[in-house]
């Protein structure tokens, strides 16, 4: 549901502040979205409380992460669609499915896939973390979990080409992920954002590639 929907949906309530919370929810006709998007996406479930006109305490309480904490998406709470921005033409979106945490308190993980063009093509079957667009709208930097026998569950980055339909994996490996920016080959950001956090710098054009496949 987009946050216009979300909106629309709740003016529609006459007398919200005389209401209950489960009243303001159940009037708008938006109980149940909010009862999903609270354990999967917190943008969404806190853009409802806002729009139905929660306070921020009591948005926190029945949520968590305020608004401070969600100015930057992190691998622990990001959107599950990420559109280019750009390409209007193509309209191309990353969407995560079935996310869930990699272990207790640890950062989020699902399967993603592409939608461009009407049709959609799967990415990866494990991607974790908020995916960053290069300023073109063509490329997106994605984290990869995998398994490492010497180092357990890792991070590699994925390039996805909108253009060649491509997706390719690079061998370096991280921590926990956490992009800021990409521009041109060069990616920014931090790996372990929370925990003896070092700052990355990735360019795609000069680290080695592990694989690369058609989607």
């Amino acid at each position: 549901m987009t946050r216009e929907e979300i909106y629309n949906k709740a003016n529609k309530v006459i007398g919200l502040e005389g209401m209950t919370g489960n009243e303001r929810l159940w009037e708008s006709g938006l109980m149940n979205e909010f009862d999903r998007t609270k354990k999967t996406d917190i943008f969404t479930a806190r853009t409802i409380l806002e729009a139905l006109k929660f306070d921020e305490l009591s948005i926190n309480r029945m949520v968590g992460n305020s608004m401070e904490t969600l100015k930057h998406p992190n691998p622990w709470v990001f959107p599950t669609t990420i559109d280019s921005g750009k390409n209007i033409e193509s309209n191309a979106t990353i969407k995560y499915l079935n996310i869930n945490e990699v272990g207790m308190g640890a950062p989020l993980s699902g399967s993603c896939e592409l939608g461009i063009n009407g049709r959609n093509y799967k990415i990866d079957s494990w991607c974790g973390g908020q995916p960053i667009w290069n300023n073109e709208g063509t490329k997106a930097a994605i984290p990869l979990w995998t398994k490492s026998f010497w180092k357990g569950t890792i991070q590699k980055i994925g390039i996805l080409d909108t253009e060649k339909l491509t997706l390719t994996k690079y061998s370096r490996t991280f921590r926990v992920l956490d992009f800021r920016s990409f521009q041109d080959s060069i990616i920014i950001g931090f790996d372990s954002p929370i925990h003896k956090t070092k700052s990355v710098e990735f360019n795609i054009d000069s680290e080695k590639i592990e694989e690369q496949k058609k989607l």
